[in-house]
């Protein structure tokens, strides 16, 4: 049985190595899940109808569906008897072989995990213990997990619209202390929104006094909350003075009302962008902004506009 996580830069890569494992393995069971596998019934049938090594697709988050997968296939890979345990799992879109090919079978969704503390930390359960340090070039943590944003380009679209459920506080901590006493060189915060809470602050200084003790993080990487920036001068304030190499950054994405209107986006107010930027400047702390190139009734007179905002106000722009 393989497991594959597929994000966008790593889709193609897994699809060669799930075909690889099918062909010399053809009794073998190949499982996607992550960001990238489709969630929608016709998405889904025509993966399947590209991809024929392809066996099972995981829907929206993965860790209590793939134990109650294992658990239901509980080391018998037998094809006549795969229906029949895997029509119980809730969350999945599976292949069965038939005469004329193939039929999906498609269980209900799986309600998303509530609690956060029954999600068990690799770093902190011994999985990652004997990874030599030197060879990890960055690490991500998670403290909290969901967007209550609809913007319809984002795949954190898998959460969309959802309430944002925390990972434990002291979690947290103890996660950031395993990896800088470690000395991983740089920290990935993979939250939707850092910074949308007032404990992001407390997060943010730990993290700087760990960086004290043990000279690490070098840098630290985040996506800060996008309607909000409450917290964010603070946070980069604490990461900056800590000696971490760190930047606001502020998700604008494009004030064109129509193209923010066609991606269903409410940016922060632009007074408050301004401000924010202004208070950057003054406290000599770096800010960037994200622009998105080429989104629905964006021109190029539109993207020239918010290109120039970012130069009038001294903010790096970063197109995509």
């Amino acid at each position: 049985m393989a497991l594959f996580s597929d994000f966008m830069w790593s889709m193609q890569h897994n699809l060669g190595v799930s075909a690889e494992v099918k062909r010399l393995v053809p009794k073998s069971l190949t499982v996607h899940g992550g960001p990238h596998a489709p969630k929608y019934a016709g998405d889904a049938e025509r993966f399947f109808d590209d991809h024929p090594h392809v066996d099972v697709i995981v829907r929206g988050e993965g860790e209590l569906t793939v134990a109650a997968l294992l658990e239901a296939i509980d080391g018998d890979l037998d094809r006549d008897r795969l229906e029949e345990r895997l029509a119980e799992v809730e969350g999945i879109t599976f292949r069965v072989p038939t005469a004329e090919g193939h039929r999906l079978v498609r269980t209900p969704d799986r309600a998303r995990g509530t609690d956060m503390s029954i999600f068990p930390s690799p770093y902190l359960t011994g999985e990652f213990d004997e990874i030599d340090p030197a060879r990890w070039r960055s690490a991500t943590i998670e403290t909290n997990r969901g967007c209550p944003y609809g913007c319809t380009y984002c795949d954190w679209g898998s959460a969309t619209l959802s309430r944002i459920r925390k990972f434990p506080l002291e979690r947290v901590k103890a996660e950031l202390e395993w990896l800088t006493a470690r000395g991983i060189s740089e920290i990935f915060f993979a939250d939707a929104n850092f910074g949308i809470y007032a404990r992001d602050v407390e997060i943010a200084e730990h993290l700087s006094e760990l960086k004290r003790t043990y000279g690490a993080p070098a840098g630290v990487i985040c996506s800060f909350a996008k309607n909000t920036t409450k917290y964010t001068v603070e946070i980069v304030r604490s990461w900056v003075e800590s000696g971490m190499c760190a930047e606001g950054s502020v998700a604008l994405q494009t004030t064109d009302p129509i193209t923010l209107r066609n991606v269903k986006r409410g940016n922060i107010k632009i007074e408050k962008y301004d401000d924010l930027a202004e208070e950057f400047r003054r406290l000599g702390l770096p800010i960037v902004t994200d622009l998105l190139m080429g989104l629905p009734g964006a021109t190029v007179a539109s993207f020239k506009e918010d290109l120039q905002r970012c130069i009038e106000r001294d903010v790096t722009p970063r197109m995509m």
